[in-house]
Parts: structure tokens; C-alpha cells; sequence
């Protein structure tokens, strides 16, 4: 059979002379899935960009592509409008980036009808975030982007995506954001679709499970390419097995006795749009001193919100929000947000993101070079030692930039960490770090509260976890 994409020698420079891909070569059928793996800031999204032809303004793309049919190599950018949702779709790995906050979800969706000058089908939209397991999707679509949860989003744009059933799809981490059940139906969802699909993923467990062939990626060059039985048998470079090691867990933690409470929630609700989405329904959580509770549940049942309220963002509508003394003072609550981008400041360098807490009134003053002397030691913490401490966020990947978050959280041992999400952008041996600092902080007395739609991640790190569903706690049990 012809592949569907073809790409030979693929290399990207981007103006500032970074080569970040070089020598890229690999093909697709109709129907295959072909799967990209690597740590974070390996070049998988340069490559996505690439295929689409989204590179940015002065960056150069040498090498052969084809898509479709179709000689990309030197095609215009008014060519690349013309294929992009035709021939090949995209979904991104930001779902938040994607959507306008001003206008509701359905516009992000009928975006892939408006661009090509075509009638939008309201009725086929609302169906294909139904199929994709949007619950009241006719009605739920007309909210605004903020009042649904990351992984709703990301459906949203897998929507989009495959409005015109391209031939091609390119999958940035379609489910960095999505609890593991509907993570396997949508990606079942988008193998149903008959298309070649470019599957780019930092989780090497996922891709062995879901792809028919797989490519390592190593500092911007592929340095394996195979089916998921072969690379997991024999894992012939180093960096193959360096990933597939990480998926080893954390020895088991030893229990803390029991502490006073440091935070406590009974009852507890919260709406959106002037109450027409219920996000809690009654909610209670309780947290103390060194001890990392767990939060799972499916994307959209209320789980972010309940963070969101733990750290003091927004107040409960009813029920009952106790804090601790201990977490009055300013920097004693410290979060990891589910969008690391975003809550980095994007025309600082990022060491001085990291260092914020250190300037917090009330702390002992240091100064510029100590506070950047602490960062760069944080920064080797979770495997971000050979990164720039000047670069600018949207100079790293979206892994590099958790990483950067979680470094950021743990750096003043607060009082309460909590953490939205912390690992869905990483790699399997970035999640290890990660859950290593968290654990670590706790071991030092730090209380960490941790929503993730991992639930293997969750056994591993928590002593408790709490399930939710449509917003209500309805338990909370030991890991196992």
C-alpha cells in the first residue's frame, strides 16, 4: 500500500540558528498508526508544525514531504491553507491555546468549516462531541471555554480536527488531558477513522499499547523505529531504554502517622454561567501536614474546581472551607497549574519564574544571583540542567515548562502544594522525577493535594485518593 505521508530528511532551523530536527524520515499508510516518542523538548512538536506547515515566521524547513498526494516540500503558505483540515488535520497539545475565551466552545469547533468558506453544521458538531463523550453536548457547547475542563477541550479539538475526515491526522498529545478510560476510547475514536495517523506522545506506555509502529525520538534525530513488540524486547539505544525504565514505579512510601489538619472542605459547591453548569454539588476533602492526597475522576466532573477553591482562587457558593493558620501566610500555598505555560510570565527568563517565591514579603530577602543559583539547583532536580536559565517559556516545550513549574512549587517548601494535573505533559521519566519531588516535599512536612487523571500515577505518589464523579466526593481510599 502507498503511504499516505511520506517525509524524507526532514530538518528544521529556526532563526536563531537552533536546529531542533534533523534528518527526520518515516512514512504512514491509510490506517496506520505511526507513533512518535521522546522526552520533553526532543523535538515532537517541532515536527507536528512541520507536517503542517506551521513552523513560524524565518524558520526554514529542508527535506521531502509529501501529504496526500500533495508536494508540501515548497508549498506556499496559501497552499498550506488550502490542504490543512482537508488533507491533514491537527490536534494540538494546548487545548487552551486553541480556543478564543470570548467566544463559546462551538465557534472553536466550526472554525474548521468558516476557514475553508463552508456552512457550519451546528447539529454535526454538537454530534461529534457527543460521540466523544461530551455529555448534553447541544447545550454544553454555546459555554464558554473556561467553564470546561482541560480534557473537554482537548475532545473539542480532536472534534475539529476530524470535521473533514482528512486523510491525515497529526496528534499532539490528543490525551495528555484525558482520565486513561477516555484516553483509550479516544484514541480508538480517532483510529475508527480510517485516516494516517501521526500519533506524537511523551507517554512510551500509552504508544506501545495504541501504535502500530513507533519512532524514538533523541535530541532531534529519530534513533529507533519499530513495532511496539520489537522496541520493548530489545530496546537497542540507550534512550529507548531509558524511557521504557521510567515506567518502573516508585518504591511504595511509608505511611506518616496521622496530623492536624491543614485544610478542610464539607459540603462544599460551585457553578458557572450564572449557574447553568454545576461544577460541585457537595464536595468534602480533607487534607494535613506530609500527606499527598490523591483526586481522580473523568475529565469535566469538577476536579479542577476543587482545586481552584482549596487554593483560594475562587470561594465556595455553600458548604463549609476551613484553612489552617499555617496556610494564611502569603507563599504557604503554592500551585502547579494544569496549563504550565500560562502561569509562567512569558517575557521573563525563565529562572525568574521559578525564583517568584523567593520574593514573596515576609521571607528573608536574597539576592538576584543567590535566587538564580537556587533555580539552576532546582532546575537539575527535574532534569532540566542543560536548558538556558534566560530562555523565555515559549522557548521550551510544554514538558519543559511543568517541569519548570513543579521546580517552582517545591522550591520554598510550602505549607500546601496543590497540583492540577502536574505530570499530563510529561514524559515517562519527567513523571518519575516529578512524582519524586512531590514525594520528597511531602517526606519534609509539605502537605500535597494532586488531581490526575492517572490513576497508575495516583497508586504510585498518594496516601489517599479521593474519586469524584459529576460533583460530588463520593470516597476516599488507600492506593492499591
Amino acid at each position: 500500500m502507498t503511504p499516505v505521508l511520506t517525509c524524507a530528511g526532514l530538518t528544521v532551523t529556526y532563526p536563531s540558528g537552533a536546529t531542533p530536527i534533523r534528518d527526520i524520515g518515516f512514512s504512514v499508510k491509510a490506517g496506520e498508526c505511526f507513533a512518535l516518542v521522546g522526552s520533553s523538548g526532543a523535538g515532537k512538536s517541532t515536527i507536528a508544525r512541520a507536517l503542517i506547515g506551521l513552523h513560524g515566521h524565518g524558520t526554514r524547513v529542508e527535506g521531502a514531504l509529501t501529504l496526500a498526494g500533495a508536494d508540501m516540500t515548497r508549498a506556499s503558505p496559501d497552499a498550506w491553507r488550502a490542504v490543512r483540515g482537508r488533507r491533514v488535520g491537527f490536534v494540538a497539545q494546548n487545548p487552551w491555546s486553541g480556543c478564543d475565551p470570548l467566544r463559546p466552545v462551538r465557534d472553536h469547533v466550526a472554525e474548521a468549516w468558516r476557514c475553508h468558506g463552508l456552512s457550519i453544521a451546528w447539529a454535526e458538531i454538537a454530534d461529534r462531541l457527543s460521540a466523544l463523550g461530551v455529555a448534553e453536548a447541544g447545550q454544553r457547547m454555546a459555554h464558554a471555554p473556561h467553564s470546561w475542563s482541560g480534557g473537554m477541550l482537548q475532545r473539542a479539538s480532536i472534534a475539529a480536527a476530524g470535521a473533514h475526515a482528512p486523510p491525515i491526522l497529526i496528534a499532539d498529545e490528543p490525551t495528555s488531558a484525558l482520565d486513561a478510560d477516555r484516553a483509550q476510547s479516544v484514541l480508538e475514536t480517532l483510529r475508527a477513522l480510517g485516516c494516517a495517523l501521526v500519533l506524537i506522545s511523551h507517554d512510551i506506555g500509552l504508544v506501545l499499547r495504541t501504535a502500530d509502529r513507533i519512532g524514538v525520538l533523541h535530541q532531534g534525530r529519530l534513533v529507533a523505529q519499530d513495532t511496539p513488540d520489537t522496541l520493548s524486547r530489545s530496546a537497542a539505544h540507550p534512550e529507548t531504554a531509558r524511557l521504557l525504565s521510567a515506567l518502573a514505579p516508585l518504591p511504595k512510601r511509608h505511611r506518616r502517622p496521622d496530623s492536624a489538619p491543614l485544610l478542610r472542605m464539607t459540603g462544599v459547591s460551585a457553578t458557572y454561567d450564572k449557574g447553568r453548569v454545576t461544577a460541585l454539588v457537595s464536595a468534602d476533602l480533607e487534607v494535613s501536614a506530609g500527606q499527598i492526597v490523591g483526586v481522580q475522576g473523568p475529565s469535566g466532573c469538577g476536579k479542577s474546581t476543587l482545586l481552584r477553591i482549596a487554593k483560594g482562587i475562587e470561594p465556595p457558593e455553600g458548604g463549609t472551607l476551613w484553612r489552617a493558620e499555617a496556610l494564611a501566610q502569603r507563599g504557604a500555598i503554592l500551585p502547579v497549574f494544569q496549563d504550565p505555560v500560562g502561569s509562567l510570565v512569558p517575557h521573563w527568563p525563565i529562572w525568574r519564574s521559578i525564583a517568584e517565591p523567593l520574593t514573596v514579603p515576609g521571607r528573608a530577602k536574597a539576592g538576584r544571583q543567590t535566587r538564580r543559583a537556587r533555580v539552576i539547583e532546582a532546575l537539575a532536580r527535574v532534569g532540566l540542567q542543560d536548558i538556558d536559565p534566560e530562555a523565555r517559556p515559549a522557548e521550551l516545550s510544554l514538558g519543559q515548562c511543568q517541569r519548570a513549574a513543579i521546580a517552582r512549587a517545591t522550591l520554598t517548601e510550602p505549607a500546601l502544594i496543590v497540583a492540577d494535573e502536574p505530570t499530563s505533559a510529561l514524559d515517562s521519566l519527567s513523571t518519575w522525577l516529578g512524582s519524586k519531588l512531590l514525594r520528597d516535599a511531602a517526606e519534609r512536612g509539605t502537605a500535597v493535594l494532586v488531581v490526575s487523571h492517572d490513576r497508575v500515577f495516583l497508586d504510585r505518589l498518594a496516601d489517599r485518593i479521593v474519586t469524584m464523579k459529576a460533583g460530588r466526593t463520593l470516597n476516599a481510599a488507600s492506593p492499591g
